[in-house]
């Protein structure tokens, strides 16, 4: 939808640069972030959280399915950030050759429908999924670090 206005307080984007540890992620980490940078997701989730880390951000203007999995081949792609329905895209694509051959082992975001969780981890190999909620206005954010 459209862009709503969040109140986000400092302490809460202080809070963003441990994202990314908290969901097992490290300096050695390439993160691909194709989610609209004023989104907290993209901005404060994504790019502050690569920073709190160390982590390389590669940032693409506009997510293409069609261009993903060759986009983290090339860049070397570890850690995806998502919303849900950019995985959906994904499974949703015609199979095509390789898609089992990259570097992607996370993938971490919000609104993964478990029908899409499922038919993305057989589809493109043994990536860890980490879904999160309420990390914009809620009081509270939940983690689902078992899958």
């Amino acid at each position: 939808g459209l862009p709503k206005a969040a109140r986000v307080s400092h302490l809460k984007s202080i809070m963003c640069l441990g994202f990314y540890e908290l969901v097992g992620a490290s300096s050695g980490d390439v993160v691909y972030l194709a989610l609209p940078l004023y989104h907290m997701a993209g901005a404060l989730l994504g790019v502050v959280g690569c920073l709190g880390i160390g982590a390389t951000c590669v940032l693409r203007e506009k997510f293409s399915a069609s261009q993903f999995w060759d986009d983290c081949r090339a860049e070397g792609v570890t850690v995806f950030q998502y919303i849900g329905e950019l995985c959906r895209y994904l499974v949703n694509q015609p199979q095509r050759p390789g898609e089992r051959q990259h570097g992607l082992r996370l993938a971490v975001g919000s609104g993964l429908r478990p029908d899409v969780w499922r038919s993305f981890q057989q589809r493109f190999g043994p990536v860890r999924i980490v879904e999160t909620y309420g990390m914009s206005e809620g009081n509270v954010t939940l983690f689902n670090y078992t899958g």
